[in-house]
């Protein structure tokens, strides 16, 4: 337990004592009132019973100490509580007002067949005090009927009760707005969470396309190294640093995101820290599909070349990331066939983009089953990506020896 918490705790005790000590003096000051104002006609020359009397006063006294005893029991027993203290406020004046402030706790919990029960009860607990006390202390010049008492009695009762309900009804909307509160936070905290997990997602995403990008460049410059025979030693050494390079790289971008799905705290912040990659590096993914045997034809018009920096940042990281993954699988299906890229304006203010290869000699005529190709999750990821940014794909095949990618993005 923390030092902020046992503060707390230690001033939410302090609370309900103060609260607890000032409504028991509060009854006490009401308690000796009525009780002064009861017996102040009193006087051991009237014409009374004087052991009557002092049997209710000992009465009197009595109950005022029970109801003082009872009246912190109220919130773990109000029911039983309030009728117990408007029982004992029968014969105890000094109990009456302990009574009273047992039915507005009840009343707060604003259930009306209590606030009825005990609300009647009371009434008659005030005729039958007041006939008690015509029997022991008889007024001959004062006589009060029994509406006059029922007056008195609702007078007494109807107040209690509305400040109860009044009480009871702020409670309540306090605890509905806290509710509220803490559903509000339970609500941001859950948001965040899909916030992180959608965004350790895309960042996977995003690695999967690296990753599967540098890993093609390692395997195609090692098949080289163990078929050709024929390469010097200063083509071996070329062809080596690329795949230590490409190694090198995709190694750090693996431990990237490693850490990056472990430690989801530090999420934003490393993604705000990393560079994201922009349409100006696609020529960089372009040459280094030459640079191992890949020959790719860019067809693009000028009014299109002249509009793609218009296209907003996220738009241009999703068409360089599908422009990555499908050199990589064009690279890993189909090596040495050389790839058409086309960018163009479509239809419907859309950007187009088409990706096309020959297939290999052994796979012409064969179509993958439903339409897709039969590859990992690379053309997946492309479709993925190109559905999140409002666009679509088509992947199919021409004339059966012709693979062929095309996707639609919004400008």
């Amino acid at each position: 337990m923390t030092t902020e918490h046992r503060q707390g705790r230690a001033r939410s005790k302090l609370r309900r004592f103060l609260a607890q000590f000032w409504r028991i003096g509060l009854g006490l000051i009401m308690g000796q009132i009525a009780y002064a104002l009861t017996y102040s006609e009193y006087s051991p020359d009237s014409a009374v019973d004087v052991q009557a009397v002092g049997s209710l006063i000992f009465l009197d006294i009595l109950g005022g100490i029970v109801a003082l005893v009872l009246y912190p029991l109220r919130h773990r027993f109000p029911v039983v509580m309030a009728a117990s203290l408007v029982l004992l406020s029968i014969p105890s004046t000094l109990a009456m007002p302990f009574a009273g402030l047992a039915m507005v706790s009840l009343a707060t919990r604003r259930r009306m067949w209590e606030i009825l029960g005990i609300g009647t009860l009371f009434l008659l607990g005030i005729f039958a005090s007041e006939a008690l006390l015509g029997v022991v202390l008889p007024m001959p010049d004062e006589v009060i009927t029994w509406w006059q008492t029922l007056i008195v009695g609702i007078v007494l009762v109807g107040p209690t009760m509305l400040i109860g309900m009044y009480i009871g009804g702020k409670r309540q909307l306090a605890d509905s707005l806290l509710e509220q509160t803490r559903s509000a936070q339970r609500e941001r905290q859950a948001q965040i969470h899909a916030a992180k997990a959608d965004e350790r997602t895309r960042i996977a995403r995003e690695m999967h396309d690296v990753l599967a990008h540098r890993l093609s460049l390692v395997a195609l410059h090692s098949g080289a190294l163990e078929i050709r025979q024929d390469l010097s030693p200063e083509q071996t050494r070329a062809t080596a640093g690329i795949i230590r390079e490409n190694s090198r790289l995709a190694l750090g971008e693996l431990r990237e995101v490693l850490g990056t799905l472990r430690d989801p705290g530090t999420l934003f912040a490393n993604e705000l820290a990393r560079p994201q990659p922009t349409l100006g590096e696609l020529n960089q993914v372009i040459a280094e599909s030459r640079a191992v045997g890949t020959e790719v034809e860019v067809v693009m018009s000028q009014a299109t070349s002249d509009r793609l920096p218009s296209l907003t940042q996220s738009t241009g990281r999703h068409l360089y990331r599908i422009i990555q993954e499908t050199l990589t699988n064009a690279r890993r299906h189909a090596p040495g066939e050389p790839v058409t890229l086309e960018i163009a304006g479509g239809a419907d203010d859309q950007l187009l983009l088409r990706v096309s290869n020959r297939l290999p000699a052994g796979l012409r005529g064969q179509r993958p089953p439903s339409g897709a190709p039969a590859a990992g999750l690379g053309l997946t990821g492309v479709t993925e990506r190109a559905r999140l940014a409002g666009g679509d794909v088509l992947i199919d095949m021409k004339n059966d020896d012709e693979f062929v990618v095309k996707v639609w993005l919004p400008w």
